[in-house]
């Protein structure tokens, strides 16, 4: 089972900072300086000081991002500028945004999760860790002892109980209400009613969690439990570094939407495209697509052309010009038979497996340590412009990862490589912050 509890969340007090929406910030690791700098801007009170600050040149052991976060919140906090909620409660939030001129509007439940070790059924990580900002992760946790970012995580409800419920809940008046700099409108309710409250942690308890969005995180927190435990002979498993901040979103939702991750790729030796189709006819059927358009509106015309309802791979890859390739995958199978028996059939049918092992690997020749040299974006402008600036020589346009495919791979105990999954939309950093104290 997936134990959820209510918690006493901290908030930023309206009175002392005015707009809410100057003071939060996304959900986004890897901030150049300057997108740093424009949020710095923004309020001196904004969460990007103490959830991911600058590193300055003269920073030392005593004095440097971590150090000035812990700072940063203790101030706050005794200031006034975040204020703890007096009663335990299970928090809605809701996220109203536009995504290629669509507008989504979804329900979360947020609350603290009890940590369990990765690989259990209870809570199932989607994708493979990576471990280049764990240490960061750590080392911000350790000084600050708060989870300022939400982890998310996806269940699957098979009736909509929960999704009802929320939506019940959402008539009443929102405690906050603002909208952020990216133009996400957001509201919150406070959930107190210990009957509703406990219908909710119920109704989890029979739910496998998946997180979509916060691998690392979560494998941060566990990693400091367990320190805090060796540190703490009298544990009793329910102290708050037991615990973590987790957003709960419901599959169900018309606006939990998982975005599809293309990549951009840098090839050593440049690409050859005549090389490139006699090679990828061994295992896709190839389509040349022709678009009257040399522009980046290219980039809409290859996930239409490439969308699908049955269960197959098709796969978009431009190069330049004012056409494209559709590949379609001809045996669903072969990659389980011939390249990876030990996995499941769920994992071998993944888009990016199919494209690691067959192009990027086998044709392109990059092994799979290639982050150099292959990167995700939900963003195919993003794509097409490094194209056109030379710093890709091509690009994959994907579908989005399927909900059963999430399940399927996971019950198997395996994990889907990174950088598979993208949900949408992600907690705003700073909505709610959870200190771990009593």
């Amino acid at each position: 089972m997936a134990n959820i509890k209510p918690f006493r969340g901290y908030r930023y007090n309206i009175g002392k900072v005015g707009d809410l929406g100057n003071v939060v910030a996304p959900m986004r690791y890897n901030m150049t300086d300057e997108e740093k700098s424009q949020l710095y801007g923004m309020s001196e009170y904004n969460v990007i000081r103490a959830f991911d600050g600058k590193i300055e040149e003269t920073d030392t052991e005593e004095d440097n991002k971590y150090t000035r976060a812990k700072k940063y919140l203790r101030d706050w906090i005794a200031n006034d500028i975040l204020v703890r909620d007096t009663e335990d409660a299970i928090y809605l939030q809701e996220e109203t945004s536009v995504v290629n001129g669509n507008i989504y509007s979804n329900l979360t439940f947020v609350a603290l999760l009890e940590l369990e070790e990765l690989g259990k059924d209870n809570i199932r990580t989607c994708e493979e860790i990576r471990d280049i900002s764990k240490k960061d992760r750590y080392d911000l946790l350790e000084a600050t002892n708060a989870d300022m970012s939400i982890i998310s995580c996806l269940y699957v409800e098979r009736g909509k109980h929960l999704l009802n419920l929320m939506n019940d809940l959402k008539e009443n008046t929102p405690d906050m209400e603002f909208v952020t700099t990216e133009g996400m409108s957001e509201r919150l309710w406070r959930i107190t009613d210990k009957d509703i409250i406990g219908d909710i942690v119920d109704s989890f308890k029979e739910l496998p969690l998946y997180i979509t969005d916060g691998q690392t995180r979560y494998s941060t927190c566990v990693e400091y439990r367990n320190y805090m435990r060796a540190n703490n002979p009298l544990n009793t498993g329910k102290e708050p570094y037991n615990y973590t901040m987790v957003a709960l979103y419901n599959s169900n939702s018309d606006g939990f939407v998982i975005m599809p991750s293309h990549r951009k790729i840098k090839l050593p030796q440049g690409f050859s495209e005549e090389f490139f189709v006699a090679m990828v006819q061994d295992h896709f059927k190839i389509e040349k697509i022709i678009v009257d358009t040399q522009d980046d509106s290219i980039t809409q015309t290859m996930k239409n052309q490439i969308k699908t309802k049955r269960n197959e791979t098709k796969l978009g890859i431009y190069h330049d010009g004012n056409y494209f390739y559709r590949l379609t995958l001809k045996d669903p199978d072969y990659i389980k038979k011939e390249l990876l028996p030990e996995m499941s059939k769920a994992y071998c049918s993944l888009d990016t497996v199919v494209l690691r092992k067959l192009i990027i690997n086998d044709i392109f020749n990059i092994k799979d340590d290639y982050a150099d040299l292959v990167s995700s974006t939900n963003s195919s402008t993003e794509c097409y412009n490094a194209i056109k600036n030379g710093k890709a020589d091509v690009m994959v346009v994907m579908n989005p990862v399927k909900v059963e495919q999430i399940e399927n791979v996971t019950a198997a105990g395996e994990k889907m490589p990174f950088g598979t999954i993208s949900a949408y939309p992600k907690p705003t950093v700073g909505t709610i912050i959870n200190v771990k104290e009593d």
